[in-house]
């Protein structure tokens, strides 16, 4: 029986990917394909920039991260309720500010979290309760690392119940201006002292399953009983607060959502057809509303075709390579069944540890050390034996991927 050329499929592959991507003849049929799935893409939309938002708005108040430490930079609102708060040798007041730690930025926590909440929100959610102490440790691992790299438990403790918080807010909470319809829910009202409140349900770091309840009136407040003495703020009386920082920053957040949904090819008609319509079709079509966008092709694919083909192929063939090395050491020490994926994921993810990828959130990797991810692996449950017999095979294929990886003041 012949070998099977186990790269002959990423060829293949790549090349189908290729073809059905760039060519002129595939283009129409794809943009058929993505404007069939726009009403879903742009949900995801919605979601993904109002969760990054808010979070980003609880970060910098409740945190004091400060506005540059975002991808997205958030509205630089000041006033007498906010204060910067990293620290400046000489100058700040002792414990108005934070330090950083040596080797951390604002950036890479805020990258952390983010990427938490793929795994907190995203993969959770659907099953939260029964994958909640599968998430608890995971979170528990990279709580470990960063608190070994000199960040504060507290902090890092603090971040995760951000993220809970915020996770809340978005999902069970309805707020207007700030709330993606057919994500959030309408809250059930309930009178609280002189006000009326919003049930609010969120679940809470002792079990992350376990679901708490709060009162709620604005997509920021303090929490009684679920904020940090030092930490959290009191707002403005409430006719200054939506005038200062709601309403501006509702405008802020629907201006990004639109943009987004642009970069996604629907594109606004701003101006009509000059064409001359028959009296009788005219008469048909009068009732009927004009359509207001149009979806671009995405005609630059063709250009980067050689680009997407030589790159992307380049990985696809490295990866095959290192499942290909990793399987002879499963072999040797008869690891079998799903046990050997977690082998081939820690060797994926050891020599890409450095490499520098597309998506920014992702890059609060950097931090990590080959002990960091050895450690991480064992608690999985994989064995450090056959880890580092792992490492040396594909230790040749690391320093490759260094080598590819731009320096700061390449980018």
């Amino acid at each position: 029986m012949p070998k099977i050329d186990p790269f002959a499929r990423i060829r293949d592959r790549k090349e189908d990917y290729i073809e059905h991507t760039t060519s002129i003849q595939w283009i129409g049929i794809n943009m058929l394909r993505w404007g069939h799935m726009l009403p879903k893409i742009e949900l995801s939309i919605g979601f993904n920039v109002s969760f990054n938002f808010l979070l980003d708005f609880y970060l910098a108040m409740d945190l004091h991260f400060p506005f540059d430490a975002f991808d997205f930079n958030m509205p630089n609102f000041v006033g007498d309720w906010y204060f910067p708060s990293k620290a400046y040798y000489g100058k700040t007041r002792y414990s108005y500010s934070l330090y950083d730690p040596p080797e951390i930025l604002w950036t890479d926590l805020a990258r952390f979290i983010w990427n938490m909440r793929y795994h907190t929100t995203e993969k959770s959610i659907p099953d939260y309760k029964g994958m909640a102490e599968a998430l608890r440790q995971y979170i528990e691992t990279h709580k470990d690392i960063l608190i070994k790299k000199g960040v504060s438990e507290k902090f890092i403790q603090a971040l995760i119940e951000t993220l809970l918080k915020v996770e809340g807010k978005i999902l069970n909470s309805g707020y207007v201006g700030y709330s993606v319809v057919g994500v959030a829910r309408v809250m059930k009202k309930v009178p609280r002292r002189r006000y009326i409140m919003g049930d609010y349900r969120f679940r809470w770091t002792d079990d992350y399953k376990t679901e708490k309840q709060g009162y709620t009136r604005y997509p920021y407040e303090t929490q009684v009983g679920y904020c940090r003495v030092n930490y959290a703020r009191v707002i403005p009386i409430e006719r200054v607060y939506k005038d200062t920082h709601l309403r501006p920053l509702s405008k802020d957040l629907v201006q990004r959502v639109k943009e987004f949904k642009m970069r996604s090819c629907k594109t606004p008609i701003t101006k009509g057809l000059d064409v001359e319509v028959r009296p009788e079709v005219r008469e048909i079509t009068k009732h009927i509303e004009p359509p207001k966008y149009t979806l671009y092709q995405r005609i630059f694919f063709y250009q980067k075709r050689e680009k997407m083909q030589w790159q992307g192929g380049k990985h696809q063939a490295r990866l095959q390579h290192i499942i290909e090395r990793v399987k002879q050491v499963l072999d040797k020490y008869g690891i079998h069944g799903t046990f050997r994926l977690g082998y081939i994921a820690f060797a994926k993810e050891y020599v890409y540890m450095n490499y520098k990828p597309h998506r920014r959130w992702k890059r609060w990797r950097r931090l990590l050390t080959k002990d960091d991810l050895i450690e991480k692996y064992k608690r999985m449950g994989l064995d450090e034996e056959v880890l580092n017999e792992v490492l040396k095979v594909v230790e040749t294929f690391k320093v490759v991927a260094d080598m590819e990886t731009p320096t700061e003041t390449q980018t």
